[in-house]
């Protein structure tokens, strides 16, 4: 299997978008980068979207909505730095890739979601490499019922032959399926069954303790048996994904 064909393994399904914001305060670096980005995706027929921010108020107005954010460190008012961490705060799925000038600067901007740095000078030759990491990172994407992405689905509770869908949105979903097809459907997609009811995105989890753990702060009970199988594959998945355990 080609570099492209793993790529397109993991990005998923039909009509499946990677939602891009390009933030910088100037305007012909975030021209420059939408370029880049835009033979990138084409070259490997990926479907995207990109959108062009000049602040991090800006960002963080349609933060749900960004999956990927290439961001300039040094900005006017609200820097890369603060604005990565006001992400964080708020237990933000967002990926997020640096561009700087400065080399000194790129300690203060580690981060749980933050896949990369990328000197300015550099930026053509390195980019590409880092949109092909954050593709994978962004999870293998599955088409539930022919209609719904499985990378929006924050849960799903089990309703005798049905299950409900529970989006990042708000919205909500039933499909015919019992629960245990439906992890078996999910499992490539870092799904984890943690109750005989409930169905969990692990991408979504903000904290957790041993009986507990809170998916955008709504609290749902691991059962007794399925704390170790959680465990262990909760632990996996943040390794993968560079995230605190």
């Amino acid at each position: 299997m080609g570099f492209s064909a793993i790529l397109f393994h993991y990005y998923g399904g039909r009509d499946s978008k990677m939602n891009i914001c390009i933030c910088d305060d100037e305007v012909h670096e975030r021209k420059l980068i939408k370029v880049i980005c835009e033979e990138y995706f084409a070259g490997r027929n990926l479907s995207y979207k990109i959108c062009e921010a000049k602040s991090g108020m800006e960002v963080l107005e349609q933060e749900e909505q960004i999956d990927l954010l290439i961001l300039d460190i040094e900005m006017p008012g609200m820097d890369g730095v603060t604005l990565k961490d006001q992400l964080q705060t708020g237990n933000s799925q967002t990926k997020v890739i640096f561009v700087t000038s400065h080399d000194e600067m790129m300690p203060d901007a580690f981060g749980v979601n933050v896949i990369g740095f990328i000197c300015k000078e550099w930026l053509s030759a390195k980019l590409n490499r880092y949109l092909g990491l954050a593709i994978t990172l962004y999870g293998k994407d599955i088409i539930i019922d022919e209609t719904y992405h499985s990378r929006d689905v924050i849960k799903i509770h089990s309703e005798r032959e049905y299950c409900n869908l529970y989006f990042k949105d708000g919205t909500t979903a039933l499909v015919r399926s019992s629960l245990k097809d439906m992890e078996q459907l999910l499992r490539e997609a870092d799904f984890v069954q943690v109750s005989r009811g409930w169905l969990v995105n692990l991408k979504f989890i903000g904290k957790h303790t041993k009986k507990r753990i809170y998916l955008l702060g709504e609290e749902i009970v691991v059962n007794r048996g399925f704390r170790e199988s959680f465990d262990e594959l909760y632990e996996s998945f943040c390794e993968r994904n560079a995230r605190y355990y």
